[in-house]
């Protein structure tokens, strides 16, 4: 399939604009036609169906950005033109294209394959120049994976909370993941391919959560953003995923993401927590430096729009004839996609319930539900529908007569002005999904009820709940309790419907899709600006640290271990050193001007297994306890003057909390006591952690320790024993005991040091660092350098935003050496 890329746009004339937004959808907003003719192919256009409330804030965007859109074209449908069809200007009004579509025997979905390059050209350059779209192409086997595979079969029901019940060998699932990254790919070619410097990307909904990652690793600095119109659901139900951590951090790749409900915000978060073992606070996340803000922005509709098409002049005629159809009757009205969410079946088994328990209704209540008939989740529709037609069968053969029929299922698409007609005449609408992201129904309901002020009957369930407290709420599987709602919805006081009515209306007219957009994009610019441009702590400029350590003399390099020149893991003995590290650190090593120190909080054991080997490297383990001088193989105690009785009442306490908190351990060093709960709960870890350094810090209070709140894990050890009296001793040259003849031959031969470099990620290192800014070494040879996102509060000047980016300005140094030999 061709790319097109011999075809380049045709520049786009534009106004004087704050700046250009880049939306990316999984569909551009408008339908595209073909029609064949003798004179050859015409593209039409219409606005999409559904998606109105995103389309709607998209464009309220417009006056303030440039906008442009990319997305798949969608299925698009092939017409052949008769000899009597001649005036093809009027293919491109609604109500030519209707009423061509209606004489149409015959539409085909046309793979895109199809068309001629020169023919997809011109529908890009028509897209481009009218609407401001970018249309991707995919083929049927892409959009059999993507759409209608991976999203539809995997994602969309587990966002659901609905597990998937059919047992396979996996090779089906593993292709629809292959094509789902592919496309995703894709997306972020296509942003990749017309962004520019400034530029705000804006992704949307389920289809697309790699593409914040997969733009962001080719663009660092770029504005992204993410919003999922869908639910997000918790960690039990998601940790099903076997892409679990692939998706959570193509979503971290965005600066914010947004969802429509507080619990879909902290459930993602809590996600990144206990499935990815991230860092995070209840504003967002921390991954390698990257901090991802998370939001509630719930969305609303175009109210402008609504009160223009509900006062349309069609709708008036349809309200009379549907109150001439039902004369006498409360009329109850439910519109929902037909799929195992929407809660059509629990709704028609409580009306069901209601004429049961109510009987005074008989005959004098209806209720028209409409199904859309191309929407809606494919899996399991026959099922659905089947389900739906035999429940409504039964409740008409039960309760009707040959004059009155108290349900009426209308399953296909109803035009706009019989939609708001049905809304404005309805008594009470039902909205009872068992899980929704945001219903709009419930929304354009209330517009339209501003005369007769019928209450809103609402699934608890739903996104819209939270924030329409005005509503008759319900929970969609309780019948008994959706039953009693109906009675109490059309038995309620005028003057009760009018004063919750006029709350949710309120409501409804400040909270629209504008406000929606709007505030997304204002908490991006915030967030975006934080991250980017005021971060206290500076990323390390490689250029200029290297041309600092080229014209230096002497060096002194000291390095902490863990979540510094290796990975921390889930567990103390699985991080050995990565081969490149160990490699730069052996060259660094070799170069005479240089004096290499790791200063870690392991023993020495760990640090003799994993580091002893290479030659030059002097060691420190246990936070400046113990010390072993480059090209020796004596550990010296640098603390056995001291007492350690304190060591057994931090072992009661930390014994308590090891056996009240599962996946927690102790791990005994000479010097100090660390409990580590990295495999523990991280929720539940965090709280005991905090309640043990209460409990420490109380306990201890007169005793020469201190307690060091680390990664995961709380360690107590001598106050006077640390990494920057190290870092001091060194600076000094002076001997550390009788036997530091290293030293002091440094000393007495060697000049003094004019490059100091201290890396470290934790509270630890910040007495390295606060050592070094107060030494006399002058300041262009001082690189104190923190690994770690940029909230951190450290006394370090410069910073690196993961481990691999601190191995790898160590192998820029290295080379250094390599190129002098």
């Amino acid at each position: 399939m061709s790319t097109l890329t011999f075809l380049p746009l045709l520049p786009l004339e534009t106004k004087e604009k704050v700046g250009r937004l880049i939306h990316v959808t999984h569909q551009i907003p408008y339908e595209v036609q073909s029609y064949r003719t003798q004179q050859g192919l015409l593209w039409s256009f219409t606005p999409r169906h559904g998606h109105s409330a995103m389309y709607a804030g998209m464009q309220s965007l417009e006056p303030d950005f440039e906008t442009l859109r990319i997305g798949w074209t969608g299925s698009i449908q092939c017409q052949q033109l008769t000899s009597t069809q001649k005036q093809y200007d009027h293919l491109f009004t609604p109500k030519e294209q209707q009423q061509q579509q209606q004489q149409q025997q015959q539409q085909l979905t046309s793979d895109i394959d199809q068309f001629t390059e020169e023919e997809k050209y011109d529908m890009i350059q028509q897209l481009y120049h009218q609407y401001g779209c970018i249309p991707l192409f995919l083929d049927n086997e892409e959009v059999d994976g993507h759409y209608y595979g991976y999203c539809k079969t995997m994602l969309w029901p587990l966002f659901n909370y609905i597990l998937w019940s059919d047992a396979t060998d996996g090779r089906i699932e593993r292709k629809q993941w292959e094509i789902y990254k592919l496309v995703n790919q894709k997306y972020a070619d296509m942003v990749l391919k017309h962004y520019t410097e400034g530029d705000t990307v804006w992704i949307h909904d389920y289809h697309l959560l790699l593409v914040p990652a997969m733009v962001r690793s080719k663009l660092p600095k770029a504005r992204i953003g993410l919003f999922l119109h869908a639910s997000f659901p918790s960690s039990e139900i998601f940790r099903v995923c076997p892409k679990r951590e692939e998706i959570l951090k193509g979503m971290l790749g965005a600066n914010l993401i947004g969802f429509q409900t507080y619990a879909n915000s902290r459930h993602f978060i809590s996600n990144c927590t206990r499935l990815l073992g991230f860092e995070s606070t209840p504003d967002g996340v921390n991954w390698e430096g990257h901090f991802c803000r998370v939001g509630t922005f719930p969305i609303g509709i175009d109210v402008d729009d609504v009160e223009l098409k509900r006062s349309s002049p069609q709708v008036m005629p349809k309200m009379q004839a549907i109150g001439e159809m039902y004369t006498g009757k409360k009329i109850l009205v439910g519109r929902d996609k037909l799929d195992l969410v929407k809660g059509v079946l629990q709704k028609l088994a409580a009306f069901e319930k209601f004429l049961t328990d109510y009987p005074e209704w008989q005959n004098k209540v209806v209720l028209i539900q409409v199904t859309d008939a191309n929407t809606g989740d494919t899996t399991n529709k026959k099922e659905i529908e089947h389900k739906v037609s035999e429940m409504v069968a039964r409740i008409n053969g039960t309760f009707g007569s040959l004059e009155f029929t108290p349900v009426h299922h209308y399953h296909h698409h109803i035009q706009p002005d019989e939609y708001y007609a049905l809304l404005s005449i309805a008594d009470s609408a039902l909205v009872t999904a068992n899980r929704d992201g945001m219903s709009t129904v419930s929304l354009e309901y209330i517009m339209c009820q501003k005369e007769k002020h019928g209450p809103l009957i609402l699934s608890e369930l739903t996104g819209t709940a939270g924030s329409m407290s005005s509503a008759l709420m319900v929970n969609p599987w309780d019948y008994a309790g959706v039953a009693k709602a109906i009675n109490d919805a059309l038995i309620m006081s005028d003057d009760e419907k009018a004063s919750r009515h006029a709350q949710l209306l309120d409501h409804v007219k400040k909270y629209t899709a504008s406000y929606w957009a709007h505030s997304f994009i204002k908490s991006l610019f915030h967030t975006y600006t934080l991250s980017e441009q005021s971060s206290n702590t500076p990323l390390l400029k490689i250029d200029h640290l290297v041309q600092n350590y080229s014209t230096s003399q002497k060096r002194l390099l000291c390095f902490d271990y863990d979540g510094t020149l290796t990975p921390i893991c889930q567990t103390p003995g699985a991080a050995v050193p990565p081969p490149d590290m160990l490699k730069a650190l052996t060259i660094l090593c070799q170069d005479p001007a240089n004096e290499v120190w790791v200063i870690s909080g392991r023993d020495e054991h760990a640090l003799d297994t994993w580091l002893g080997h290479i030659p030059g490297l002097g060691l420190s383990a246990e936070h400046g306890s113990f010390i072993k001088y480059p090209n020796s193989n004596k550990w010296m105690n640098l603390a056995e003057h001291f007492d350690m009785g304190w060591k057994h009442d931090v072992l009661e306490i930390f014994t308590y909390y090891t056996e009240r908190t599962a996946g927690s351990f102790i791990e005994h060093k000479r010097c100090a006591l660390t409990w580590h709960y990295r495999l523990a709960d991280p929720i539940f870890g965090e709280f005991q952690a905090k309640e043990c350094q209460n409990h420490l810090e109380t306990a201890l209070s007169k005793l020469p320790v201190e307690v060091l709140v680390g990664k995961k894990n709380l360690e107590v050890r001598l106050k006077s024993v640390n990494k920057g009296e190290i870092v001091k001793r060194l600076l000094l040259a002076s001997p550390l005991s009788t036997s530091s003849s290293h030293l002091q031959t440094l000393s007495n031969s060697s000049p003094s040091v004019d490059f100091v470099m201290c890396c470290g990620d934790d509270k630890t290192d910040e007495d390295m660092f606060k050592t070094l800014a107060r030494s006399s070494v002058d300041s262009t040879g001082k690189f104190s350098v923190l690994i770690g996102a940029e909230d951190k509060k450290t006394a370090a000047l410069w910073r690196v935003p993961c481990v691999q980016e601190m191995i790898d300005s160590l192998t820029v140094l290295a080379n250094l050496y390599t190129k002098i030999e």
